[in-house]
C-alpha cells in the first residue's frame, strides 16, 4: 500500500502535469505572456514536474522533504524572474545581491533537475562548463579566457535572461512541448493497435515476422514521438517477446526494437527535439527540416528492414505467417492519418509547431470518442495528459541546461577555440573534419540527450563544415545524424539498454547488434553532405536521378555483404560482388557531386550490372535450394510409401 507522502505526490504530479498542459494548449490560442515571462511559467512547471516525481519515489522522509523543499525553492525562484523580468533586463551583467542569490539558486535547481531526469553525466559535463566560466582564467595556453566577476557569470548563465533563459528553453515551451503530449496521446486512445497490424504486412512480405513488424510500428510510433527511449517502451513490450518466441536471440530482439526506435527521431514529422533546434540554428522554418528529412528516414528504415530481413536468412528464422486484422486496421486508420495529416498540412502552410500540435492534440481526442472501443475512461485520458506532461519536462530541462552549456560556449570563446582546434586537426581536409565530427557527436551522445550532444556540435563544429563548402542544412543533418546514433553506440547506448531490458539480453551484445542493423545510419550522414539531393537540396536533377537509383541499390549490397546473405547465403564470391557493387553505387553518389569524373556514369552502370548478376545469382540459389527441399520431401515420400507396402 503506498503510503500518505507517496499518494500527496503522485496527486501533485498529476494536478501540475494537467495544469501544464492547460497553459500550453491556452497560450497557442491567446498570447497573455511576454516570451520571459513564458518561460519562466515553462521552467516552474519543469522544475516542480521533476523534483515531485523524484518525491514520489523517495525512500525516506528525509529524500522526500529535500526534494519538496527543492519544488518550493524553485518556484519561489522562477516567480521572482516572472515578476522581476524589467529589472533584470535593466541590471544585465551587473545584478544585485539578490537577482546573484536568485541566479546562483536556478543554476543549482536546473542541474539537480537534470541530474534527476537524465542521470549524472549530463550534469556533470555541464558543472565542467560553470567551472570553466568561473576559472578559466586560471588555466594556461589556448584554454585560457579573461577573467569575468561571479556577478557577470551569474547574469550571463541565468539571471540575466540568457543561458538558461532564450532561445533553448523558447523552443521547449513553444515547439516540443505539445508535440511530446500528443506522442504520449498513442496507447491511451490505441492507434497502437493500426500500427502493430500494419507492421505485420511488413512481415508477411519480408522474411522476419514480428522482427520487420518491429520496425515498422517503431517507425509509425516515431512520426508522432520523436524520442527513442519512449519509442522502446511503447513498441517493444508487445513486439520483443513475440520476435523472441519465434526464435530471435534475446539480443537480437532487443537490438532489433531499439534499432527501429531510435529511427523514430529520424522520421517526420516529429523528429525530436534536436530536430526543432536545427530549424532555430538555420533560420528556417520547422516544415523545412521536415521535408529534407523525408529521404534519409526511408533509406534509414529500409536499411533495417533488410538487416532484419538478411538476419533471419543468416539465422533460419521462418515465423509462421501473421494474421492482418484489416477490420481492426481500418477501424483505426483514421485516428493515426488523420490528426497526422492535418499537423503535416497546418506545418507546410507555415502554422506554428505549437498551433499545429494544438489542433492534432483536439483532433485525435475527438476521433478516439467517436467510437465505443477507441474512447478511453475521463481518467486514463488525464492521465496519459499528465503523464505526457512529466516527459516534455524530462525533454525541456535538457534543453535548459544545454542553454547553459552554449552560453559558457559563447561567451568565454571556448567554442570558437575547439573550433581552430578541429580546422587545425582537419588540415582544412573535409572527409577527415567529418570523421572527427562523427567521433565527437557519438562520445557527447553517451548517456546524454540526443538535443544536448547535437547543440554542441552545432555550435563547435558544423561552422567548420559549412566553411569547408558543406550546404548548411547538410552539415546540420551530419550532426543531428550522428547524435541520434549515439543512443545504440557502446559504451553508452539508452536505446539499447531499455531494448535489452526488456528482452533479459546482454546489453553489450545488444548494443553491437543494434549498430551492426543501423549501418544505414552512419553511411547515410557522409552521403547527405556529399550529394545534396538526399536533402532535396540537388545540384542538378539529372544527377539526383542517378542517386535515387544508387543509394537504394548501393545500401541494399552493402547490407547483404555485412550479413553474408540475401535471398540466401552467399558464397564467398557473391559476398565480394555485393561488397564491390556497393563501392561502386556510392562511389558514383559522392564522387558525382565533388567533380566532373569521366568515370562517374561507369561507376553507376557497373554497380547497377553487379547488383544485376548478384540479384540472379540468389535467385538462382533459392530455386535449388527449394528444389532440393522438394527432392528430399518427394524422397522421404516414397520410402514412406515402400515401408507401408511392405508391412501390408
Amino acid at each position: 500500500m503506498k503510503s500518505t507522502r507517496t499518494q500527496v505526490a503522485e496527486w501533485l504530479l498529476f494536478a501540475i502535469g494537467l495544469s501544464m498542459f492547460a497553459y500550453h494548449m491556452v497560450s497557442t490560442q491567446y498570447l497573455f505572456l511576454g516570451a520571459y515571462e513564458n518561460q519562466a511559467v515553462h521552467l516552474s512547471f519543469i522544475l516542480a514536474l521533476l523534483f515531485l516525481n523524484e518525491a514520489r519515489t523517495a525512500k525516506n522522509g528525509w529524500r522526500y522533504a529535500y526534494q519538496i523543499g527543492l519544488a518550493l525553492l524553485s518556484l519561489a525562484a522562477t516567480t521572482y524572474v516572472f515578476l522581476n523580468i524589467g529589472h533584470l533586463e535593466e541590471v544585465f551583467g551587473y545584478p544585485e545581491t539578490l537577482d546573484l542569490i536568485v541566479g546562483v539558486l536556478l543554476i543549482f535547481v536546473v542541474v539537480e533537475a537534470t541530474r534527476a531526469a537524465w542521470g549524472w553525466t549530463l550534469p556533470i559535463v555541464s558543472a565542467v562548463f560553470v567551472l570553466y566560466f568561473i576559472f578559466g582564467h586560471l588555466l594556461p595556453g589556448q584554454l585560457y579566457h579573461r577573467p569575468f566577476e561571479l556577478d557577470y557569470i551569474v547574469s550571463y548563465l541565468s539571471i540575466g535572461l540568457s543561458g538558461i533563459f532564450g532561445s533553448f528553453l523558447g523552443i521547449s515551451a513553444n515547439q516540443v512541448f505539445l508535440f511530446v503530449v500528443f506522442g504520449a496521446l498513442l496507447g491511451v486512445i490505441k492507434v497502437n493497435d493500426f500500427f502493430f497490424e500494419a507492421g505485420k504486412i511488413a512481415g508477411k512480405v519480408f522474411q522476419g515476422g514480428p522482427g520487420q513488424t518491429a520496425v515498422v510500428s517503431s517507425a509509425m510510433v516515431g512520426m508522432v514521438s520523436g524520442a527513442a527511449v519512449a519509442n522502446v517502451a511503447i513498441t517493444g513490450a508487445f513486439t520483443i517477446p513475440f520476435m523472441k518466441k519465434v526464435g530471435y536471440k534475446p539480443e537480437f530482439a532487443g537490438a532489433i526494437e531499439a534499432t527501429a526506435s531510435t529511427g523514430g527521431q529520424l522520421m517526420p514529422p516529429v523528429m525530436g527535439a534536436a530536430a526543432f533546434l536545427m530549424a532555430s540554428f538555420l533560420g528556417v522554418p520547422y516544415a523545412e527540416i521536415m521535408l529534407a528529412g523525408i529521404i534519409p528516414a526511408i533509406l534509414f528504415f529500409w536499411g533495417v528492414m533488410l538487416g532484419v530481413q538478411f538476419l533471419a536468412v543468416r539465422n533460419g528464422i521462418h515465423p509462421p505467417s501473421e494474421i492482418i486484422n484489416f477490420k481492426l486496421l481500418m477501424r483505426r486508420l483514421p485516428l493515426f492519418l488523420v490528426p497526422l495529416g492535418v499537423l503535416i498540412a497546418m506545418l507546410l502552410m507555415q502554422y506554428t509547431p505549437a498551433i499545429a500540435a494544438f489542433w492534432a492534440i483536439i483532433l485525435s481526442i475527438a476521433l478516439a470518442y467517436l467510437a465505443r472501443d477507441t474512447r478511453p475512461k475521463f481518467m486514463d485520458l488525464l492521465k496519459c495528459l499528465a503523464g505526457g506532461a512529466l516527459i516534455g519536462a524530462q525533454i525541456g530541462i535538457s534543453l535548459a541546461v544545454v542553454g547553459l552549456i552554449a552560453q559558457t560556449l559563447i561567451t568565454t570563446g571556448l567554442g570558437t577555440k575547439i573550433a581552430g582546434l578541429v580546422e587545425i586537426l582537419s588540415a582544412g581536409n573535409l572527409v577527415i573534419a567529418l570523421l572527427v565530427t562523427m567521433v565527437v557527436s557519438i562520445v557527447l551522445g553517451c548517456g546524454v540527450p540526443t538535443s544536448a550532444a547535437y547543440t554542441l556540435v552545432a555550435i563547435v563544429v558544423v561552422p567548420i563544415i559549412v566553411k569547408m563548402g558543406v550546404e548548411p542544412l547538410s552539415a546540420h543533418f551530419f550532426a543531428f545524424y550522428f547524435a541520434v546514433i549515439s543512443a545504440l553506440t557502446p559504451p553508452v547506448a539508452l536505446a539499447a539498454l531499455a531494448g535489452a531490458g526488456i528482452a533479459g539480453a546482454n546489453y553489450f551484445k545488444t548494443s553491437l547488434s543494434a549498430a551492426k542493423l543501423a549501418i544505414s545510419g552512419f553511411i547515410i550522414p557522409f552521403l547527405v553532405v556529399f550529394n545534396p539531393a538526399l536533402v532535396l537540396k540537388p545540384t542538378d536533377w539529372v544527377s539526383a536521378l542517378g542517386t535515387f537509383i544508387a543509394v537504394p541499390l548501393s545500401m541494399t549490397a552493402l547490407t547483404a555483404a555485412l550479413y553474408g546473405c540475401g535471398l540466401t547465403v552467399f558464397t564467398g564470391k557473391e559476398r565480394i560482388l555485393a561488397t564491390v557493387t556497393a563501392a561502386l553505387l556510392f562511389g558514383y553518389s559522392v564522387f558525382r557531386q565533388i567533380e566532373a569524373l569521366p568515370l562517374e556514369y561507369p561507376m553507376l552502370a557497373l554497380g547497377c550490372l553487379g547488383f544485376v548478376v548478384l540479384l540472379v545469382s540468389q535467385i538462382r540459389s533459392k530455386r535449388l535450394m527449394g528444389e532440393g527441399h522438394h527432392t528430399k520431401a518427394n524422397h522421404a515420400s516414397h520410402l514412406a510409401s515402400a515401408a507401408y507396402d511392405n508391412k501390408y
